[in-house]
C-alpha cells in the first residue's frame, strides 16, 4: 500500500519503543475503504501521526488504543479536532494497568472472518486487531484472552451493549474497554456515521 493512499480512519496504538515509520499496517475493508494501524512511542508522536493521517491522507477519524491517558489523548484532540473526531479508550475504575503487554482490538465487521487477524509484535508483547460481528465478539474476545491477551479494546464504532457482553463473558480474566467519543468529537463522529450509513 502506497503512503500516498488515503485512509478512512487511523487506529493509533501506544507502545514504548515503537517506530511509527516502520510499525504500521493497513486493513483493506474494500477497494475504496481502508484503515491505517500505527504504533507510536508517546502522545506527542501520536499527535503528529494523527495530524498527518488527517491532513495528508484524508483520514476521517482517529481512535486511540493501549493506554492513552487524558493528557495524551488531549494532545491528539488539540491537533486534529474538528477536522476529524478522536476517540479514546476508557477503563473501569481500578482495572487499568500501568503497562500493557498483550492487547487485542476488536472492530465491528458483519462479514469479517475473525481468524484473519493483524498481529504486531514488540518484544514479548503483542497487539492483535480483528474484525468480528457483534454476535461473535464475546467468543473472539474469549479466544484472544485464552491466547494471552490481558486487555480487550472494543472499537469506537461498536455499541456499548456489545462491549458489555464481552465484559460479562470474560469476567475478571482481562480488562475490557470501549473506545468512545468525547464531547468535542461528537459532531464529527455523528457526521462520519451518517456518511457511512448513506453509502451502505
Amino acid at each position: 500500500m502506497s503512503e500516498e493512499a488515503n485512509y478512512d480512519g487511523v487506529f493509533v496504538f501506544l507502545e514504548q519503543g515503537s517506530d511509527p515509520a516502520v510499525d504500521r499496517q493497513v486493513i483493506e475493508h474494500s477497494a475504496d475503504s481502508r484503515t491505517l494501524l500505527v504504533w507510536v512511542p508517546d502522545a506527542e508522536k501520536a499527535a503528529e501521526v494523527a495530524a498527518s493521517a488527517v491532513d495528508d491522507h484524508g483520514a476521517r477519524l482517529v481512535e486511540l488504543y493501549r493506554g492513552f491517558d487524558l493528557r495524551g489523548a488531549a494532545r491528539v484532540i488539540e491537533r486534529v479536532v474538528p477536522r476529524a473526531p478522536v476517540a479514546a479508550a476508557g477503563y473501569e475504575r481500578g482495572t487499568a494497568k500501568t503497562e500493557i503487554r498483550r492487547s487485542a482490538s476488536i472492530y465491528e465487521a458483519a462479514n469479517a472472518d475473525p481468524s484473519k487477524r493483524v498481529l504486531q509484535k514488540h518484544g514479548d508483547g503483542w497487539t492483535v486487531v480483528v474484525g468480528a460481528s457483534l454476535e461473535q465478539m464475546p467468543d473472539v474476545a474469549e479466544q484472544l484472552v485464552d491466547e494471552g491477551a490481558d486487555l480487550i479494546e472494543i472499537c469506537g464504532g461498536t455499541n456499548l451493549t456489545a462491549a458489555a457482553a464481552v465484559r460479562e463473558r470474560l469476567g475478571d480474566r482481562a480488562q475490557v474497554s470501549l473506545v468512545s467519543w468525547p464531547f468535542e468529537s461528537v459532531p464529527g463522529a455523528a457526521a462520519y456515521r451518517a456518511a457511512y450509513e448513506a453509502s451502505n
